[in-house]
């Protein structure tokens, strides 16, 4: 595409919806929507809204589709989060839509083609093995090597990954509620070998024509899936700093090798004693506070930059980077109904603090599983070198309070799965 619009688009999510800014972009014409029941009411009455019973069903949603196209144009198809990338993907090969195809979609989603497509291509990954029924992990593990991480093929956010060191452990974890979704679901599933890792990062690339255009690298203030119900964030990398060289030379590796010619993409890297491991990447902006984080610090819009790469656009970049560097970090969450939280105004009154966002408030109730989305709201805050991260965490844990109250286990959930950390 070469004009400015307006383009009638068709959104794939479920749990995370295009953010409104993007809805009311004058980019975009009609909008129809492909989302699961229980978040139809995310889209106003001016979207066009057919539900499947699971948005990672491509049979599913390739059927609900076809009303869609017989209806009108569709200019381009935009998923947000993981889920519906693989089905954005089919969308766009069956129906013929400009933009990224199901083989590049399916290797930025699936979990066992992504991780296949970069060892074929040569991209260093940690050692993994598919199982199909959650009765086969012992054998993959003994296999590999005890520990391992055990993860759906298709999810983000850490939902339903779970860190097994031995038989025991997952014996344990196979009879209990953690488990529950990975029975149920028919969807293969993933084992990987634990890696210690002396740092995690995330790069978030904006891609036009196959170059990443601009490169943003992250470093997780600790191991993400050892930091579930702690202050989980990131701080951008300086310049100058050993470790980026490395990460902007795998991106591009990354890239090549599972085809994504244009988009927001999110890469996740292991630094261990032995070199850097590729752990992830997916097709779409980061959550929590990194977009509005990255945005601060670089004065790039990943969202913006999402959009306009999914209608076939080059990315509107001017970056202007800050003279210090903008951290983020999420509130951590507990289970239960919030009786009290520390409100914003008094969390914006520490040292360096640009911005909170509040997501729970008194009253809301906090879903029995944390995953890396689960927060209950998000901190910006500057510092002039890394090594200050800790203590401005220190700060804020400090100040930060959360009470809460258990709740019947059948209680509603208003939005547990709101805001991706990853």
């Amino acid at each position: 595409m070469t004009g400015r619009g307006p383009y009638d688009v068709l959104v794939v999510s479920s749990y995370k919806p295009l953010p409104a800014r993007l809805l009311a972009s004058s980019l975009l014409g009609q909008v129809s929507v492909i989302t699961e029941p229980e978040f139809a009411h995310f889209y106003g009455p001016g979207a066009r809204v057919t539900t499947v019973a699971d948005i990672d069903d491509p049979t599913a949603v390739r059927d609900a589709a076809f009303d869609v196209f017989a209806e009108g144009r569709v200019d381009a198809v935009l998923t947000p989060a993981e889920a519906g990338i693989a089905a954005s993907g089919l969308l766009r090969s069956h129906y013929g839509v400009q933009g990224t195809g199901y083989e590049a979609a399916n290797a930025c989603s699936n979990k066992y083609v992504m991780k296949r497509t970069l060892a074929a291509a040569g991209v260093p990954v940690t050692p993994f093995r598919p199982v199909y029924r959650l009765a086969d992990v012992p054998a993959a593990a003994a296999e590999l090597g005890w520990p391992v991480v055990v993860k759906p093929a298709f999810g983000g956010g850490a939902f339903h990954v779970a860190e097994l060191h031995s038989p025991a452990d997952f014996e344990e974890f196979a009879a209990d509620r953690r488990s529950a979704r990975l029975r149920l679901r028919r969807i293969p599933l993933l084992v990987e070998s634990l890696v210690e890792m002396a740092a995690e990062y995330h790069c978030d690339a904006v891609v036009h024509e196959g170059e990443p255009l601009f490169t943003a690298v992250s470093r997780y203030h600790g191991p993400v899936l050892r930091s579930l119900g702690g202050f989980i964030g990131s701080c951008p990398l300086a310049d100058g700093h050993p470790d980026r060289a490395t990460a902007l030379a795998l991106v591009r590796d990354v890239l090549t090798a599972v085809g994504l010619r244009a988009g927001v993409a999110h890469v996740e890297l292991f630094r261990t004693a032995t070199g850097t491991l590729v752990g992830e990447l997916a097709c779409r902006p980061p959550g929590g506070a990194l977009v509005e984080g990255l945005a601060l610090q670089y004065g790039v819009d990943l969202w913006q930059a999402f959009l306009e790469t999914s209608l076939g656009l080059p990315p509107t970049l001017h970056p202007r980077p800050a003279a210090h560097l903008v951290a983020n970090s999420m509130l951590p969450a507990r289970p239960g109904r919030i009786t009290a939280i520390t409100p914003a105004q008094k969390l914006a009154a520490l040292p360096g603090v640009l911005q909170v966002t509040m997501s729970r408030r008194v009253g809301d109730v906090i879903d029995a599983d944390l995953y890396s989305t689960s927060h209950t709201g998000t901190v910006l805050f500057a510092v002039d070198t890394e090594d200050q991260v800790p203590g401005r965490l220190r700060e804020l844990a400090q100040l930060y309070q959360l009470d809460v109250a258990p709740v019947p286990s059948s209680a509603d959930d208003h939005g547990s799965h709101v805001g991706s950390a990853r």
